[in-house]
């Protein structure tokens, strides 16, 4: 790309959820990246930076995976592409990725239904849960119940799900059939089983919950996902676990369901899911959900063209099986050990430094201004440029600080990483409110 594609007068790209106006003003040419190697990213320049983000935490086995990219054209070339949507049968990988994800599964999770993404996933269970009951003559459990604040994709039934008022407000009116409860507030299941009894458990066909918080990394308590276990398993209510973001090792355990132990009806998967290298979505759900519509007359009716696309379920097989082969999943939790104590260690006394804590390889740095508030949005974006800057690649969500680095970062990379970012936080200055 030169710089006369640079301009804004030919420049066709629209942009995610940062004006394009902005990203124009403030990069050029140059600082597109254009290879990957390892954990590092190499900008058109040459510059190389770290990338302790892990692409938005998806790229859980860093760049230039050959495994993965020669599985993928292998595919490729043998048979790119077979409709699953009606009478066509599936490409052998599909078969074998659906088998080797209930391999790995939380007990229970023996079948499986493909899609993108994991805002695609969280749509499909929606549908999915409400089906099941419509199928078994429950007609009135449509309600589908989340927790505030929480995230469960774009498209606009998981975004309904989703408790940021901000999306609703932004893409409103939202569909009918959604409710959302405060986040709990100890360990106690207590709570849970009176707002769902407030709501009427014989209306809520599925409870939907991410295991831990994308936003801040902080694990549900296990005895609340205890308590939603026993309440919907009384009260013929679907768990659902949204695992788009923490599974497949970024939380220390293969899946976040293994934290506490409590395995759901139906659990979402996307992002590791083929370690960054293809768009997929899974949902894994009980064989007497699926048993629910096996039937001419009760079949799941909800399917696209490239569900299940054979070249993204190469990646996807390939990816598992380095995780399991080159044990990751306890690689990772190493490195969160590793990058919390250091952190703590180089912070100490940083006067914005308000605390550290690791989940897997999930580490979150709760950064304040001079009243002892978290810094502001602009601060958070200022630190990730500075950064930048400084060779490393940094995350911000609108509660924490992130660093998510791909499970295969070396221990060396791992200190090159803390040692910058401290050195950033150590100068920062939070701008006055």
């Amino acid at each position: 790309m030169t710089p006369s594609t640079w301009d804004r007068g030919t420049y066709s790209l629209w942009h995610g959820t940062v004006p394009t106006s902005t990203i124009l003003d403030r990069s050029g040419p140059a600082d597109m990246w254009v290879r990957g190697e390892g954990s590092w990213l190499i900008d058109a320049a040459g510059n190389r930076a770290l990338d302790a983000r892990a692409g938005v935490g998806n790229m859980m086995l860093g760049y230039g995976r050959t495994d993965v990219v020669e599985a993928m054209t292998r595919q490729a070339q043998e048979l790119p592409y077979v409709c699953m949507v009606r009478w066509e049968l599936p490409a052998p990988v599909v078969v074998e990725l659906a088998g080797a994800l209930t391999e790995i599964a939380p007990s229970g999770l023996d079948r499986v239904r493909f899609c993108h993404t994991g805002g695609a996933a969280v749509e499909s269970a929606v549908l999915m849960a409400r089906s099941y009951h419509r199928n078994k003559g429950r007609r009135d459990k449509r309600l589908v119940v989340g927790l505030r604040d929480s995230y469960h994709g774009s498209p606009m039934a998981a975004m309904a799900a989703s408790g940021q008022r901000i999306m609703h407000w932004l893409f409103g009116p939202m569909p009918d059939g959604f409710a959302h409860l405060p986040e709990p507030t100890g360990d106690s299941g207590t709570e849970l089983a009176a707002q769902l009894d407030a709501l009427g458990p014989e209306r809520v066909a599925a409870l939907i919950l991410e295991p831990v918080k994308g936003r801040n990394g902080q694990p549900l308590p296990d005895a609340y996902l205890r308590a939603a276990r026993d309440y919907c398993t009384k009260n013929d209510i679907l768990l659902i676990f949204d695992e788009a973001f923490t599974g497949f090792g970024r939380m220390g355990e293969m899946f976040a369901a293994g934290i506490s132990g409590v395995s759901p009806d139906i659990m979402c998967l996307a992002k590791g899911i083929t370690a960054g290298y293809a768009a997929l979505g899974a949902v894994l759900a009980t064989d007497e959900i699926y048993q629910a519509f096996d039937t001419g007359s009760t079949v799941f009716a909800h399917a696209s063209t490239t569900d299940g696309h054979p070249v993204a379920c190469a990646a996807a097989l390939a990816a598992i099986r380095a995780y399991v082969k080159e044990d990751l999943v306890a690689h990772g939790r190493a490195l969160g050990r590793l990058l919390c104590d250091r952190l703590n260690d180089l912070l100490e006394g940083a006067p914005t430094f308000g605390g550290v804590r690791a989940v897997g390889a999930y580490v979150a740095i709760d950064l304040v201004d001079r009243d002892g508030s978290p810094i502001s949005m602009q601060d958070r974006r200022d630190l990730e440029s500075a950064c930048r800057r400084q060779g490393v690649l940094v995350h911000y969500t609108p509660d924490t600080v992130v660093l998510m680095p791909p499970l295969t970062m070396t221990t060396q990379e791992a200190e090159f990483a803390a040692e910058r970012f401290a050195g950033v936080v150590s100068g920062l200055r939070p701008t006055a409110v």
